[in-house]
């Protein structure tokens, strides 16, 4: 079972607003991830929020979704993660890590990256955008493991990274949920994803939006006018 974890609790100062309340397609960012999390097949789901508790859940009244609370916000990224695995079940085998200012990504992109995990459970997996349109492939840092997934992927060691950049949501098997307790604040999940200690695979799909988000209202200002 996934965990999908929703990070949402930043101070969102640079924006100006919370940015888990801003509009995108008739649905908040927070929507928009929910209803990722829901097209991943998540098991639970889990948001972590900060300082804006009150204003959020003054807006959004949660269902099924368990609320984590990061009360160390001066530790970066990490600490939400933090509080959000520590929420999470003991049945997860993994979890989904989602930022919250991330609406761009397709509902089948959640889909296709929780379902890659689930044919290669071992796999810490990150998924990328190349310049250059085609179909998704992977590849794996420190696995010789080659062949032909069921969605058409191939698994094959790494070639040169120099077209590609990583983005979220990322996946975190069970057996590295420690890691995200053990590493230096300052390095966040880079700290995770490098660690000698980690199989890590790199799904390359078709969609931007894994690395787009959202932090000015110079930025937001972007989205088609109908879209926000």
């Amino acid at each position: 079972m996934i965990s999908a974890i929703i990070l949402a609790a930043g101070d969102s100062s640079r924006m100006g607003r919370t940015k888990a309340l801003l509009e995108y397609k008739g649905a908040t960012f927070l929507g928009t991830a929910l209803a990722g999390a829901k097209a991943a097949g998540a098991g639970e789901t889990i948001v972590v929020l900060g300082a804006n508790r009150a204003e959020v859940l003054a807006a959004w009244r949660p269902k099924e979704e368990k609320i984590a609370f990061n009360g160390t916000p001066e530790l970066g990224q990490i600490a939400s993660v933090r509080a959000g695995l520590k929420m999470a079940g003991p049945e997860a085998e993994a979890a989904m890590i989602c930022l919250v200012d991330q609406p761009l990504i397709k509902p089948e992109t959640y889909k296709l990256i929780a379902g890659f995990w689930r044919l290669h459970k071992d796999f810490l997996v990150i998924p990328r955008c190349r310049r250059e349109a085609g179909q998704p492939w992977v590849t794996s840092h420190r696995s010789q493991v080659t062949g032909q997934n069921s969605d058409n992927s191939t698994l094959h060691p790494l070639p040169s990274t120099l077209f590609f950049k990583r983005g979220h949501p990322i996946i975190i098997p069970r057996r590295y949920f420690q890691l995200c307790f053990d590493g230096p604040a300052g390095k966040g999940l880079h700290w995770v994803t490098h660690h000698p200690s980690v199989t890590p695979a790199d799904l390359t799909v078709e969609d931007g939006g894994i690395i787009r988000d959202f932090d000015t209202p110079e930025e937001y200002s972007r989205l088609p006018a109908g879209d926000r």
